[in-house]
């Protein structure tokens, strides 16, 4: 399952990498035209070395041939270049030797004025970029993530030099190469946004919500707080140091309870999920009266209570009188009406304190704490009367309806003896009245 997130992002690859592609293709434009301002944007700053421009626009043509689980051929040639390009100036800084002199165009512009090189950070980045899309394609993307991840890491500590005006962040990297050089990255990085850490980051659960804001707020709030503080430096180091870290820990405070505000939206979400579980696990999903389970989880809570403090527990079991003729003369659906209607009257007539359920097919059990024999019996004929005065519609808009009665057997519980037992004693007195023409009450036998 992809999640709208992971989708979106999956998306953006190919336009991500064309991006890129027309930015670096923009670079070698000037050199070609000899527009210095489009490879070295700062006057008298870092350029765009035309070996970078080359590589990272091969990148970005490779990733508009990205396609989920279809590996590009094209693809996979323009980051092995990419690489080797990346891999032979890193063998040239290390050695101090020129491995790239016969490839690289625009000689004569490279030669004068301020020279022009592919720093290392810019040959780094390159090359792990390369290996983040070669790995993509290669289906190993776990890894391509992780380098992906890296590489992100070179364009935006520039990005913090270029802005604080920290020359040693950026180095030999020029804003040009920034600027081409994140499209590329996060391209590399969406390619693998159903995988690892980044399908958690892009999820739509709240582990996910909560990531996506504090990455953002992480990066940029910090970052407008160091540029602040630039503009507000005072000749006190101590001041500056104070101000920071009062900005730094409000920010902070500020993550943690947004991230507890999400948290707790979620958690509410969650407890009235469970509550509607648990609701539907002890209802009965038709009359809504408690079922079996709960009935039998509360009588045995009221058990221990009356066998602890000695007070009465009575028990009432109901049956609906020839309720299959009615099933099978009118139909379900009328059934379905008599047992709810028999499931509100039953809820009107009964106490509070009184636990109605409905035991199984046209069967109600009725628990009546603190209640003895006499008053159960009471409650069982009270309830009988005001069920056989009832009409029962047949249908909705029918002005036809149905007489309805119900047979009634009462037990106490008797100290000492299981709930079971009690039941079964209704259970027998409900045979009895049956047996004795039905719509009738009948005692438990002592």
């Amino acid at each position: 399952m992809r999640f709208p997130h992971i989708r979106w992002a999956l998306s953006l690859v190919p336009p991500l990498g064309l991006t890129s592609a027309l930015f670096a293709s923009l670079i070698l434009a000037g050199y070609i035209a000899d527009v210095e301002a489009l490879y070295r944007p700062l006057s008298g700053g870092p350029a765009t070395h035309p070996l970078t421009a080359v590589s990272l626009a091969s990148l970005g043509i490779g990733l508009t041939f990205w396609r989920l689980r279809q590996p590009s051929v094209a693809a996979l040639a323009l980051a092995h270049g990419a690489l080797a390009i990346a891999v032979l100036r890193l063998a040239e800084l290390a050695l101090d030797v020129d491995l790239l002199g016969v490839v690289t165009p625009f000689q004569t512009t490279l030669a004068a004025g301020k020279p022009i090189r592919m720093g290392v950070n810019t040959a780094l980045m390159t090359a792990t970029l390369a290996a983040a899309l070669i790995a993509d394609i290669r289906h190993r993307l776990l890894a391509a993530q992780a380098l992906a991840f890296v590489a992100l890491g070179f364009p935006l500590v520039s990005i913090t030099g270029y802005a604080y005006g920290v020359d040693k962040f950026h180095g030999q990297m020029a804003l040009t190469t920034v600027v081409a050089a994140l499209p590329v990255g996060f391209g590399v990085l969406f390619a693998s946004s159903n995988r690892g850490i980044l399908r958690s980051i892009l999820s739509p659960w709240v582990g996910g919500r909560i990531a996506r804001v504090q990455i953002v707020l992480g990066y940029l709030v910090p970052f407008v707080i160091g540029y602040l503080l630039i503009l507000v430096a005072t000749n006190n180091p101590r001041e500056l140091f104070g101000l920071f870290v009062v900005m730094v820990s409000a920010f902070i405070s500020g993550l943690v309870a947004f991230s507890a505000v999400m948290q707790e939206r979620i958690d509410q979400i969650r407890r009235g999920a469970e509550r509607r579980l648990r609701f539907a696990a002890n209802r009965d999903p038709l009359t809504q009266l408690p079922n079996r389970r709960m009935l039998l989880d509360h009588a045995e809570r009221e058990l221990e209570r009356a066998q602890r403090n000695g007070t009465p527990l009575s028990i009432l079991m109901l049956d609906i009188d020839h309720f299959k003729q009615i099933n099978d003369r009118f139909g379900h659906t009328v059934g379905d009406q008599v047992l709810q209607r028999i499931a509100e009257l039953m809820r009107s007539v009964l106490r509070k304190q009184d636990l109605p359920a409905r035991f199984g097919g046209e069967e109600f059990v009725v628990l009546l704490p603190d209640t003895d024999p006499d008053g159960a019996a009471r409650l069982a004929e009270k309830l009988r009367q005001r069920i056989a005065v009832e009409s029962f519609p047949l249908l909705e808009g029918n002005p036809a309806s149905l007489s309805i009665s119900v047979s009634i057997g009462c037990a106490d519980h008797a100290q000492g003896a299981k709930f079971h037992q009690a039941l079964d004693r209704a259970d027998a007195a409900l045979y009895r009245a049956k047996a004795a023409g039905r719509n009738r009450v009948e005692m438990a036998w002592a």
